[in-house]
């Protein structure tokens, strides 16, 4: 299996959303962009972790953190993005030593990946689907339908019907069929 590194770029509030907001992770290259959608608390932690706030040594996530790092090496985990389902990224945190796997959000494996260094994976296939071009000047971020959750792309449905956005309908429609086949 093929994979790429990815890092983190970008956090952005979604307008007129009820605090969402998108994390914009790259390729090493910064060819290729990844748009993850992630929850206002989660939007909180990053926030606080780009502030570059003196208290953040003290939050539960840095503290666990250097307690591994007491213990052991942080160069035994890596962080893997395999698959999207039911609108979620699968990402496993896995211990290069002992092939230990645990499932992680995708948002909180990319604040582990910020505040441990712990790299962040994501298969090749994978990413070449997700991705688009990165364009760090661009006005809007493409974010890919498969990636949101049920109850977001039904309600997605029925502002883009009230819009009148027909195609937009089709294609949220489709995946929804798409969820309910499996």
């Amino acid at each position: 299996m093929s994979r790429l590194q990815l890092k983190f770029k970008s956090i952005a509030q979604i307008v007129g959303s009820d605090g969402l907001s998108v994390i914009v992770l790259t390729d090493l290259g910064e060819e290729k962009g990844l748009s993850v959608v992630c929850d206002k608390a989660m939007t909180d932690q990053l926030s606080l972790r780009l502030a570059l706030n003196e208290q953040r040594y003290q939050l539960l996530p840095e503290v666990l953190v250097s307690m591994l790092l007491s213990e052991g090496n942080i160069d035994d985990y890596e962080l893997m993005v395999y698959d999207v389902a039911d609108g979620q990224y699968k990402v496993s945190l896995m211990n290069k030593l002992t092939l230990a796997l645990r499932p992680i959000r995708m948002s909180d494996a990319v604040l582990l990946s910020l505040i441990s260094s712990i790299p962040l994976y994501i298969d090749e296939g994978l990413m070449m689907r997700q991705s688009s071009p990165y364009r760090p000047e661009s006005d809007g971020i493409h974010i890919p339908i498969n990636t949101l959750e049920t109850h977001r792309l039904n309600e997605e449905l029925e502002k883009a019907i009230g819009e009148e956005n027909y195609r937009l309908a089709s294609f949220i429609h489709k995946e929804l069929q798409r969820r309910e086949k499996k």
